[in-house]
């Protein structure tokens, strides 16, 4: 089983020019994932799409392999499932995708090769990170619903009862996306779909799963990395101790 390890990494980022080669802790954000997935066991390849030469060049001096991303692909329009698509139009040899996000740097080795596991038992069609959410959410209701207009309502409880209002401690929280990785079998990308199938995932903590997209992100992943004691190897032994952050 050839399992891809791929980095989408534009140069056309908006919050943050450059994002992907942005510092944290004197590494850039390409670097820190790619340091991390150099130590997993389970890569067959590890690629890196970009259209900026100054991304492509870092990959390519880290070991990573290249491939250059077309305009279109590279467009703000254009979906990560497409770039991931035009990536495999060029390599047929590959039965599994990891995609990696660069801008989620506290990926542990131990994360992703829970996943890799998982994924090639074959057991699975796809894999992705997750975190888990006590949030109590409400969903805010169409205002000309008739539903709306009878009851009064402007919003609803999605998760809860608010009759019943669940203690932390009483109720194991939601899982949400946290798009730090996505594994996908390349038949269920080539459906348009980066999930389905049977699905599993892996959990992580908050602490792990901070994703860089603003100023104020930058800054805050700076500030967790001293906190947390986070490497750019991707290794920081039990990942299981940061659950309660």
């Amino acid at each position: 089983m050839h399992v891809a390890g791929l980095i989408l990494a534009r140069g056309g980022s908006k919050g943050i020019r450059l994002k992907n080669l942005a510092l944290v802790k004197g590494t850039p954000l390409l670097l820190w994932s790619l340091k991390t997935m150099s130590r997993c066991s389970g890569f067959t390849s590890m690629w890196v799409s970009s259209d900026h030469d100054d991304i492509l060049q870092l990959a390519h001096q880290n070991g990573a392999q290249i491939h250059r991303r077309s305009a279109e692909s590279s467009s703000d329009g254009a979906s990560s499932l497409d770039a991931v698509n035009e990536f495999l139009d060029s390599h047929s040899e590959v039965d599994v995708v990891a995609l990696i996000q660069c801008t989620s740097p506290f990926v542990r080795v131990a994360h992703l090769n829970q996943a890799l596991a998982k994924m090639t038992s074959g057991c699975y069609d796809s894999v992705f990170s997750v975190t888990r959410s006590h949030s109590l959410r409400w969903m805010q209701l169409e205002p000309n619903k008739t539903e709306v207009d009878a009851a009064g309502e402007e919003i609803r409880a999605v998760n809860f009862d608010p009759h019943c209002r669940p203690k932390r401690q009483d109720w194991d929280g939601d899982l949400v996306e946290n798009g730090a990785f996505y594994l996908s079998s390349v038949q269920l990308l080539r459906r348009g779909l980066i999930q389905g199938g049977k699905i599993s995932f892996v959990e992580m903590s908050a602490a792990h799963s901070i994703d860089i997209d603003t100023a104020y992100d930058l800054w805050l992943a700076g500030q967790q990395a001293s906190y947390f004691g986070f490497e750019p190897d991707g290794d920081n032994g039990d990942v299981n101790h940061l659950q309660r952050y």
